[in-house]
């Protein structure tokens, strides 16, 4: 062991937790370089632009704190005070699942009187809430919707809270209605059903799961904004739909959570990247409807951050990395949007490509897991190899379900 190496405290974690906030948003910079100046982070967010995420992973009731207004002060203080108003236990656990070091596991194993306790709350959810979708889903396939190994993944995501956990099994089935129809509602989305803008937009590698876990064993999800395809912005979020649920099918991610990187650097959100030519039969690139409109989609970015909330997911540590000022002010908006388990689990990195490297490993992500080629395009060779992966253990899963 390294000499003068100790077991962090729990006073370390929030030591290292808040002063990781306190420069939220700040530009990284070295010892040799002169501060950057920094411009205004974010306009008013007023409460009519927060997701109502029923707060599916925090035990205050409060989802988005009233102390979390933009318009008074800059975002890292309103973290601050967020953070500050926690538990210790909870401060711990977040700077904890940030870091991946001792990570807080979710429940494992769940008893019959469980899935009773999950099953009383989803009955006591109204038939008017967005309920329609489960009791058409059950009408289908109850064995579909009652398999234990199906529930036990939305258990796991809300840490064994059963409330929490029926709201989010109940959300599953409304939005998997919305983006796939009634046909694929009670089957296991594969490669097979996404239509082929959908896989030109997987293919693009504006998501990829990355071919090595952090170092607290969790899988990542790296997406880059700029590089996304699509027609529409339903291509984008159903093939994002299927890796966040390939992501469950390991045991530890169900336990762990799981780890996002957003990575910008090298790239403005308010200019065009066309990696097609602009033909209207072809899919557009990131910022081009099938309209033809550019600039920054903040409604997709909304659906994107939200459909962790309708699949039986635990994300513990967003890393959005940016060298852009327009970036960081975007982001931050972001932030503002989501639910608080997330915001608090959420770090902005402002700084050149090493710099935000050099962060992504002080919070135990490899550097060169980043799939960024040093002239900003994207590399596609582990993304296509886990497509071709993933087409071939479906096809293998396929033939035995039939054999048997």
């Amino acid at each position: 062991m390294r000499s003068g190496a100790r077991k962090r405290s729990a006073e370390d974690l929030k030591r290292l937790g808040q002063e990781e906030i306190i420069t939220l948003g700040a530009p990284l910079r070295s010892s040799s370089q002169e501060p950057r100046r920094r411009r205004s982070s974010l306009a008013t967010a007023t409460s009519g632009d927060t997701e109502d995420t029923d707060n599916d992973n925090n035990d205050n009731n409060n989802n988005n704190a009233a102390g979390f207004a933009f318009g008074s002060g800059h975002v890292a203080q309103c973290l601050t005070r967020e953070l500050n108003n926690l538990e210790p236990t909870g401060q711990q656990e977040v700077t904890q699942d940030i870091y991946g070091i001792d990570v807080p596991n979710a429940k494992a194993y769940f008893e019959q009187e469980d899935f009773d306790a999950l099953q009383t709350e989803i009955d006591a959810i109204e038939e008017g809430e967005g309920k329609d979708a489960y009791l058409q889903a059950e009408q289908m396939s109850r064995d579909f919707v009652h398999n234990p190994k199906f529930r036990i993944l939305f258990l796991r995501a809300a840490l064994g809270h059963y409330k929490k956990a029926a709201k989010r099994l109940v959300r599953h089935f409304k939005t998997k209605l919305d983006l796939f129809g009634q046909d694929k509602l009670v089957k296991e989305i594969t490669l097979e059903d996404l239509n082929e803008d959908d896989m030109e937009s997987l293919r693009s590698g504006g998501f990829q799961v990355l071919p090595k876990p952090d170092r607290a064993g969790r899988s990542i999800l790296f997406g880059r904004y700029t590089c996304f395809k699509y027609k529409e912005p339903a291509n984008i979020i159903r093939s994002l739909w299927y890796m966040w649920m390939t992501l469950l099918e390991s045991e530890t991610n169900q336990i762990k959570g799981v780890t996002a990187i957003g990575y910008e650097n090298g790239r403005s959100p308010l200019e065009r990247y066309d990696h097609m030519d602009n033909d209207a039969s072809q899919i557009a690139s990131f910022e081009m409807s099938s309209h033809g409109h550019g600039g920054f989609d903040r409604n997709l970015a909304k659906q994107i951050t939200t459909i962790p909330l309708s699949v039986p997911v635990r994300p513990v540590g967003y890393h959005l990395c940016a060298d852009s000022d327009q970036w960081i002010a975007t982001l931050n908006m972001v932030v503002a949007t989501i639910c608080k388990f997330m915001r608090l689990r959420m770090r902005l990195h402002h700084g050149s490509d090493q710099e935000c490297k050099y962060q992504l490993m002080t919070h135990g992500i490899p550097a060169d897991l980043i799939p960024v080629e040093g002239d900003g395009s994207i590399n596609l060779t582990n993304h296509l190899e886990w497509i071709e992966q993933r087409r071939a253990l479906e096809a293998a899963r396929h033939n035995s379900s039939v054999q048997d």
